[in-house]
């Protein structure tokens, strides 16, 4: 009887882990039921997607109205490399310092094209305008290191499209070689009177020549090189308390009293007598009316 109670405690004992195993085994089993993953799930895909959100607000890679411009990229797709394109790009920055925005402006007119004309305005609001040339070849690189002269808020990209003006002034050329390969014929057709008339005509074609040869080169010109237009604005100008240099109020004053003393000494017999008049006026004019009196 005393060693039965002991063995049921050591049974009891030994089949405890068991039990907890199993109610282990059991607690698993509920927690793998149909509808506990999926709300655990979407809880952890609610969480990432926060912090998602959050790291791209502080990156500022997140959508903002005020986010900064950018330059847009002007790679020219391969069905259009046979066009004459030509660029014009308007840019404008807001800049703390206007001679760093006017230091970058100028290295990369340097590095990439050069300087078409610049100004500078720095009483009152600060600005700075330049235009420069820059090869197309390279224009994107350039206009890349151009957003280091301020912050862009405005920028605008023209292209004009040269490829029927070019394909015109190639035809304007032949038809001018033909014409004068003509008119030389004619030339030694004619007799000598009609020698003058030839050589006019002659002289038109290579006039035409020449100028369908400028135009060509014109266009390819422009082409080549496009035309960046920077305006760059300085911070708001701040009204200041401007104080009047009284010294020189005092010194005028001074210099118009020794005119007035110059003048009267100069006109001193005048002064006299414009004084003895105002002095005895009264007297005057009633010497004036008793001689008057007696007249009548």
């Amino acid at each position: 009887m005393l060693i039965l109670p002991g063995c049921s405690e050591d049974r009891s004992q030994r089949s405890s882990p068991s039990d907890q195993t199993e109610g282990e085994m059991e607690l698993s089993e509920d927690s793998t039921a149909p509808g506990a993953p999926t709300a655990q799930m979407e809880s952890k895909k609610d969480e990432a997607f926060s912090r998602e959100r959050n790291a791209q607000e502080e990156d500022g890679t997140g959508r903002n109205e005020n986010q900064q411009l950018s330059v847009l990229p002007l790679s020219v797709s391969k069905l259009a490399e046979d066009r004459m394109l030509e660029y014009t790009v308007n840019l404008g920055f807001r800049s703390d310092s206007i001679l760093k925005s006017r230091e970058t402006t100028f290295a990369v007119a340097e590095k990439y094209g050069f300087l078409s004309n610049s100004r500078t305005y720095t009483s009152g609001e600060q600005s700075f305008r330049a235009t420069i040339r820059v090869s197309a070849d390279r224009l994107y690189d350039a206009l890349k290191e151009l957003e280091a002269a301020g912050l862009l808020y405005e920028s605008s990209i023209d292209v004009t499209d040269h490829t029927s003006d070019m394909v015109w002034q190639g035809i304007k050329l032949d038809r001018e070689k033909l014409r004068s390969i003509r008119r030389q014929a004619l030339q030694n057709r004619t007799n000598a009177n009609n020698q003058i008339q030839a050589e006019n005509l002659i002289s038109q074609s290579e006039d035409g020549q020449d100028q369908a040869r400028f135009e060509r080169w014109k266009i390819e010109d422009r082409v080549k090189w496009a035309t960046v237009s920077i305006y760059v604005s300085g911070p708001e100008a701040v009204s200041q308390l401007e104080v009047p240099t009284y010294q020189n109020a005092l010194i005028s004053l001074t210099n118009s009293f020794l005119s007035l003393t110059y003048w009267l000494l100069e006109n001193l017999i005048l002064v006299i007598i414009l004084a003895i008049l105002i002095w005895k006026r009264k007297w005057i004019w009633h010497g004036i009316k008793r001689m008057v009196g007696k007249d009548s």
